[in-house]
């Protein structure tokens, strides 16, 4: 509902002129009579200054000009909502914007920073990306989303150990992980992890994430000289189909 100051100062006053109308009609017989009319009368002054006072916050708080309309700022929260609807749209750098709002309103929202580290991701700002993750689990140990984005920064810069460090926790604790902003699941953490651990060595570990996702559609023969290969290429088509 649209409110004026004008309409609260006119019916403020006429109150005002009621009260000390009614006042003067009353007779004074005795002096003890007239001595609560005056206090009355006091009481009234100070009511009027309560009330300048009171008008001129309701001045403040409804706005001047234009429509008078009470508008409630964004928070945190709404920015980030926002945020996500840019990056959904492919709007990077506005989604940037967005969550950087969300920071000034909440400097330690880990939603926020999780929000520009995959935006930067996607920017190919890998460095930035990562930087941006790293602090939003730090303030938010439990932002699974966060360290999955790391862990996908991590594997694009070639640093395969902090890959694995940032995603295999996750997989332990969330198993069934699914991004709310992006076709990524659980699957593609473990194809993921696949391929980080072929890339430092570990293919006992590598094999373990694929049989985590069943049938591989090729049969892997530890024993076959062609073993290791035919493993690569067994992380390389699941990657490529996308699960």
């Amino acid at each position: 509902m649209k409110r004026t100051l004008v309409d609260t100062r006119n019916k403020t006053s006429d109150l005002i002129i009621d009260t000390r109308r009614s006042i003067s009609s009353i007779q004074h017989p005795a002096s003890g009579i007239q001595h609560h009319v005056s206090c009355l009368s006091s009481l009234v002054t100070r009511y009027s200054l309560l009330v300048a006072i009171l008008c001129l916050g309701i001045s403040a708080f409804i706005g001047c000009g234009g429509d008078d309309e009470v508008v409630i700022a964004p928070d945190a929260e709404e920015f980030i909502s926002q945020g996500w609807k840019e990056y959904g749209a492919g709007n990077y750098e506005h989604a940037i914007a967005k969550y950087q709002k969300a920071l000034a309103e909440n400097p330690d929202s880990s939603e926020a920073y999780n929000g520009i580290g995959w935006s930067k991701a996607r920017l190919g700002l890998i460095q930035d990306a990562i930087e941006n993750f790293k602090i939003a689990v730090a303030k938010g140990p439990s932002n699974a989303d966060a360290y999955v984005g790391l862990a996908g920064a991590y594997l694009a810069d070639g640093d395969y150990e902090r890959a694995i460090a940032s995603a295999d926790p996750i997989m332990l604790l969330y198993p069934d992980y699914s991004s709310h902003h992006d076709d990524i699941k659980a699957a593609h953490v473990h194809i993921l992890l696949a391929e980080c651990y072929y890339n430092v060595g570990d293919y006992t570990a590598a094999r373990a994430q694929i049989d985590i996702l069943g049938d591989s559609g090729k049969s892997l023969n530890p024993s076959s000289p062609g073993y290791l290969a035919d493993l690569l290429s067994v992380i390389e088509d699941l990657a490529g189909e996308g699960i």
